[in-house]
């Protein structure tokens, strides 16, 4: 049980890297290409490597067909997270809109407990303010004050 909890948080982490990564070059890659151009090269290159790594290493798991439902919701989610973020990166510098972005663990807190009925301690409740306001103060205040 734990040795697969440690397995989760390097997952986790390593996940954390590469959007680190991601959003450091999607502002790059905005003001040189466009935010449309970014976001549609985004996919087209990120297609050529799933078919890449999924051939090898598909999961031999029976799925219904209506099971698709999900991934489409993500890429759309992802498209329009993408997109709306390849645009912001023009008007800020890099760690503004990637500090603002990083209240998405918020919004996968609150849909996690209204559908997956999960439920939050008062010390969750805490470190979700706590860490809320640091983004937000650290994303937003440094433009308020000069």
């Amino acid at each position: 049980m734990m040795h697969d909890k440690m397995a989760g948080y390097a997952f986790a982490f390593v996940s954390a890297i590469g959007l680190g990564v991601t959003n450091f070059l999607f502002t790059r890659s905005a003001k040189a290409l466009g935010s449309v151009n970014t976001t549609f090269y985004y996919y087209v290159f990120a297609l050529v490597i799933g078919m890449v790594c999924w051939l090898p290493f598909s999961e031999n798991k029976q799925f219904s067909i209506s099971e698709l439902k999900w991934p489409i919701f993500i890429a759309i989610a992802m498209f329009i997270s993408n997109l709306t973020y390849s645009y912001a990166v023009r008007y800020f510098d890099t760690s503004t809109p990637a500090i603002i972005r990083a209240v998405s663990f918020f919004i996968t807190g609150l849909i996690a407990i209204s559908f997956n009925r999960e439920h939050l301690s008062l010390k969750d409740w805490l470190a979700f303010l706590l860490v809320s306001s640091g983004i937000l103060l650290f994303g937003y205040g440094r433009h308020f004050v000069k």
